[in-house]
């Protein structure tokens, strides 16, 4: 098997909400747009739902988006200028330093900078 990328691919109820969310709240590049489904330059794709997602498994937080940068405090600022909600302000959790957010779509996503 000779894989040539890995996406992690992101479930979505309302894909023209998500996609100015990654598009232009976090400035995510598209490489490819369909109807039903985006692809980013960052590695990570879009994808309406082929059914409604269950309220209940969207509490489970089973996804976290890792997004590395080089400097999470400017990150933090430009994103609270946009209007995103953290969770979890810029915080040294000893090796790195996170911030912890919601995309549109209820998912997890982190800032992370690294400082070993």
């Amino acid at each position: 098997m000779n894989v040539r990328r890995v996406t992690a691919t992101v479930l979505v109820q309302d894909m023209d909400r998500a996609l100015r969310f990654y598009r232009d709240t976090l400035s995510f590049a598209v490489e490819q747009e369909a109807e039903e489904w985006a692809l980013f330059r960052e590695g990570m794709g879009l994808m309406v739902s082929p059914e409604p997602l269950p309220q209940d498994s969207l509490q489970l937080n089973a996804i976290l988006l890792s997004l590395e940068t080089d400097d999470v405090h400017a990150a933090y600022g430009s994103l609270i200028e946009r209007g995103v909600a953290f969770l979890v302000p810029p915080t040294d959790v000893g090796g790195a330093i996170v911030a912890t957010f919601r995309d549109s779509e209820g998912n997890l996503l982190q800032l992370v900078q690294t400082t070993l």
